[in-house]
């Protein structure tokens, strides 16, 4: 089947398909988890295609597909199974319904749709069930047997609907010509050309360069993300194996890659001496290996030759990068290097790295991705409240405006632009076509694989399906992202899939018990549970954990306010307001403690004083559920004009 972008109908089998306890084997080892997420993306592509079918969208872990006939569908469901049964963790449930569907720009719509979705869950691990529809039409398939299971009365769905389960026997598996084989081999093939880039090791006797071998490897990084057909695995999640214990095959297992690239640096002056090694952790064997002495002058050369390399080993192709201009003042290349190390301290090296940026551009008034990494450090301070919208997002656009007149091949700034199109200007088809360049741009910054950012599904579309989707794509180069993780929990948050936010949320607890804005995020999940005596003890633990800074008040005022504690809830109301000249306080946050005192002419008033400051979160307003009880207010669609979402 071919896609299209005329809305037509047609009669179609729909396929759901979920893995069973997918959840928690990433709360467990996010590593196993992403690894059998890929496995079951190219079995399910390489079997639907087979059977003609069309793969329509992925569903977190779930797939959803349609067929042309019931026979094939079966069929299909019948060999994912035998495909997935040598994994212990793909264990895959399927629902089959046979209806009209209404196909529209790549997605499917209708009634049995939703019929098809209830019915998977139905299904035993391993298992599938299809309708009366889909068993009344199966023809002619030796091997494949139903039994009935009995009438169920779905979820939405008005009358019962006739459940049977599909039973495979050993004649249909024989009679396959069997191509599982060749899915794993794909596999391996995949992991064949995969790679994590180390933090190269300083063996200078100077602890004040460990910020200099960083940005090597993390450059080298950035190179080789302009590699086709090349898995890289993000900085965040490769950097956190700095003087690890773990074994080169330990670090491979949980980044699911087949090739570490490892180095050194010594540095005398102006004098380097670089070490680099790439490793096959499957073969246990160093397959190259290369010494540089070279001048610091030579460092750009150097990356090159190193990801040149790599791509003749591992027989990709690096696409070329002839718009990259490299700087002159090599003390400038120093501060971006010295900046990014910085910004990656969070918030308490923004200011470090705001320094070393502004220096670099001091030192080479035209060094356009030093302009970008300005652009990016001015927005961080914006949407962490340090600094207003207004003040901010101006400074943002500035520096990523002056590095795209400089270079205009800089993806960094085209995505910078995006972004703040997207969270300021609310122009989201052009923050959506700035993506895209950012994707496709020549000089290349970490491609995550994703082009339009998670939060423009989120709260420009109100698809949080997809939002969940883009963030589990990029989390499968970066595994152990912190901030990813956190991501994912917003967006099972927002979705209202409170059992999965709590487990990653959870997770990340574990591994950074300080995280207030996970703790508050599992506050805001109670509170849209409308369990508020467990939301006002999770978020008093934000507010700890926060030291009373950015939304934790907030969150704890609405919380109180929820659950009935409106003294408590309007003393933190008062101390916000009385602070607001000190502090950038978010006028929406007072507007949706006003919205839970039951006080609306307050809430509209400080929630139209949000539109006019600029205030970022309020681009939730049309999808965000915590504002569901200002939506019957006629001033609520007021508002909503004002920030002109796309249709």
């Amino acid at each position: 089947m071919s896609n299209t972008l005329i809305k037509k109908r047609q009669l179609a089998c729909i396929m759901f398909t979920d893995i069973v306890g997918y959840t928690s084997l990433m709360s467990k080892d996010e590593g196993i988890a992403l690894k059998t997420l890929d496995e079951n993306r190219l079995i399910h592509r390489s079997i639907i295609k087979k059977y003609d079918g069309e793969w329509i969208k992925e569903l977190g872990d779930g797939i959803l597909a349609i067929f042309s006939t019931a026979t094939d569908a079966v069929s299909a469901s019948s060999e994912i199974h035998i495909a997935t049964k040598n994994n212990p963790h793909l264990n895959i449930r399927i629902g089959l319904h046979l209806s009209e569907i209404i196909y529209e720009n790549g997605d499917i719509f209708g009634d049995g749709v939703n019929i098809a979705s209830r019915v998977e869950p139905t299904a035993p691990s391993g298992g599938t069930h299809i309708t009366h529809a889909v068993q009344s039409n199966l023809y002619n398939k030796k091997g494949i047997e139903t039994k009935f299971i009995g009438a169920f009365q779905l979820k939405n769905v008005k009358e019962e609907i006739k459940i049977y389960q599909v039973i495979v026997t050993d004649e249909f598996e024989s009679s396959l010509n069997i191509q599982t084989d060749n899915v794993f081999s794909n596999t391996n093939d995949i992991l064949k050309k995969s790679i994590a880039v180390m933090p190269f090791n300083n063996m200078t006797n100077d602890p004040d360069q460990e910020y200099f071998c960083e940005g090597i490897a993390e450059d080298i990084l950035i190179v080789l993300s302009n590699i086709k057909d090349l898995k890289i695995t993000g900085r965040s999640s490769s950097f956190r194996f700095k003087n690890s214990e773990l074994s080169q095959k330990e670090i491979s297992k949980i980044l699911n890659v087949n090739h570490i690239l490892e180095g050194s640096v010594r540095r005398s002056g102006n004098r380097l001496r670089i070490n680099a090694h790439l490793i096959n952790v499957q073969e246990n064997s160093q397959i190259w290996a290369e010494r540089y002495d070279r001048e610091l002058t030579d460092i750009f050369e150097i990356q090159d030759d190193i990801a040149n390399k790599i791509s003749k080993k591992l027989k990709v192709t690096l696409l070329e990068n002839a718009n990259k201009v490299n700087p002159v003042n090599m003390e400038a290349y120093e501060m971006l290097l010295k900046g990014r190390y910085y910004e990656e301290k969070f918030i308490q090296g923004f200011d470090k790295a705001l320094t070393c940026y502004t220096r670099a551009i001091e030192l080479e008034p035209n060094y356009a991705e030093a302009y970008a990494a300005l652009a990016n450090i001015h927005f961080l301070f914006t949407m962490y409240l340090i600094h207003s919208p207004r003040d901010g997002f101006s400074k943002a656009q500035y520096y990523a405006d002056k590095a795209l007149s400089i270079n205009n091949e800089i993806a960094a700034a085209h995505f910078l632009i995006g972004q703040i199109n997207f969270w300021y200007h609310w122009n989201f088809q052009k923050a959506k076509d700035q993506y895209i360049k950012a994707s496709q741009a020549s000089v290349p910054f970490y491609f995550t694989g994703v082009a339009i950012d998670p939060w423009y599904h989120a709260f420009a579309k109100g698809d949080f399906e997809a939002a969940v989707n883009a963030t589990l794509t990029i989390m499968e180069t970066n595994p152990l992202s912190f901030f990813y993780q956190f991501l994912l929990g917003c967006f099972y948050t927002w979705g209202r899939q409170a059992h999965k936010a709590r487990k990653v949320l959870e997770n990340l607890l574990l591994t950074i018990p300080n995280h207030s804005d996970a703790q508050r995020l599992l506050a805001y999940n109670s509170l849209l549970e409308n369990d508020s005596k467990r939301a006002v003890t999770e978020a008093r633990k934000a507010v700890d954990l926060a030291h009373g800074l950015g939304w934790s008040q907030i969150t704890l005022s609405i919380a109180l306010a929820q659950n009935g504690d409106h003294e408590e809830a309007i003393s933190i109301l008062n101390n916000l307001q009385s602070n607001q000249e000190q502090v950038n306080i978010s006028p929406l946050g007072i507007g949706l403690i006003y919205a839970y005192l039951d006080d609306f002419d307050n809430a509209f008033l400080y929630l139209n004083k949000a539109i006019t400051y600029k205030d970022s979160w309020i681009i939730a307003l049309k999808y965000g559920p915590e504002f569901n009880p200002l939506r019957s207010d006629p001033r609520f669609n007021t508002l909503l004009e004002q920030i002109n979402y796309p249709n």
